[in-house]
């Protein structure tokens, strides 16, 4: 925020005010030396020059804290920043099969990645930097717009970190197509939940123009509204919650606005550029 074609009252406050925020995208790690990217998003180059702990140490002339990029799904907004990756001698990419067969039969970008780097590819689950990562693949009916067939099974996946030695865990969804007991299993437990706020309402787009799809047509539960996530967050026992993946028009980005105090006073935090968060 802001998109750079849009003029929504988000929008056009953001570039009044100067606070922007980026594509989602965040680094995990168990001991602040090596580290895994969960998702690569358009703006990762920025991101990664704000965050000193991923760019290159000491005297080295190349080089990265990153071990591996861990995938959730294999839209554009979360796939994109991997060509930025391409100086890298070789890339280590965690996603599932599903995933994987996006990026390659559907939206080339990893055959296109591959005549730059040596690419990698491991499925779930997986053993990396001090952290074991498992995957919940959720059901979606929504393929990426790139694709040329319907949704299948492992498209979208949610993410599970625990560190291999304090067993603390974090759960990670910027993806929440749907809200189902499975769902509460996976995310049961775990010490902090970072979750899809996409949209606030089910007719977000609508009501200002923007699309004619709704929000769940988009692959989204809206967080506000009967059924939505912030109804389910609520009831969820987990220490933090904190929404990412949150839309320019959405109005709980507005300070003080109704939408932003709802969430507060439920307990729900709203992410930020730069936000670190320590279990």
């Amino acid at each position: 925020m802001p998109q750079w074609n849009c003029n929504c009252p988000n929008c056009r406050a953001a570039r009044k005010s100067g606070n922007f925020l980026s594509q989602s995208s965040a680094a995990v790690s168990a001991d602040g030396k090596a580290w895994l990217l969960l998702n690569a998003s358009p703006d990762l180059v920025t991101q990664f020059a704000a965050f000193p702990l991923l760019t290159p140490r000491g005297r080295h002339l190349r080089g990265s804290a990153v071990q591996a990029v861990v995938l959730t799904d294999g839209e554009l907004d979360h796939t994109i920043g991997l060509l930025s990756l391409r100086e890298q001698k070789e890339l280590r990419l965690v996603c599932t099969r599903a995933v994987k067969t996006l990026l390659t039969a559907e939206f080339p970008l990893l055959p296109t990645l591959g005549k730059y780097c040596h690419i990698r590819h491991s499925v779930f689950p997986a053993t990396l930097a001090g952290l074991r990562v498992t995957a919940l693949e959720q059901p979606t009916d929504k393929a990426p717009p790139y694709s040329r067939r319907p949704a299948r099974r492992g498209e979208v996946a949610g993410l599970r970190l625990a560190s291999l030695k304090t067993r603390r865990s974090c759960v990670y969804l910027p993806g929440l197509p749907a809200i189902t007991p499975v769902l509460d299993r996976f995310v049961s437990g775990c010490d902090c939940l970072i979750v899809d706020g996409t949209f606030w309402s089910e007719t977000e787009m609508n009501a200002l123009g923007l699309s004619r799809r709704s929000a769940r047509d988009m692959g989204h539960v809206p967080v506000g509204g009967p059924g939505g996530s912030l109804e389910w967050l609520r009831r969820l026992d987990i220490p933090r919650k904190i929404y990412t993946h949150i839309n320019n028009s959405n109005p709980m980005l507005q300070k003080h606005s109704p939408a932003q105090r709802a969430v507060l006073r439920a307990g729900v935090e709203i992410s930020r550029d730069g936000q670190t968060i320590r279990l």
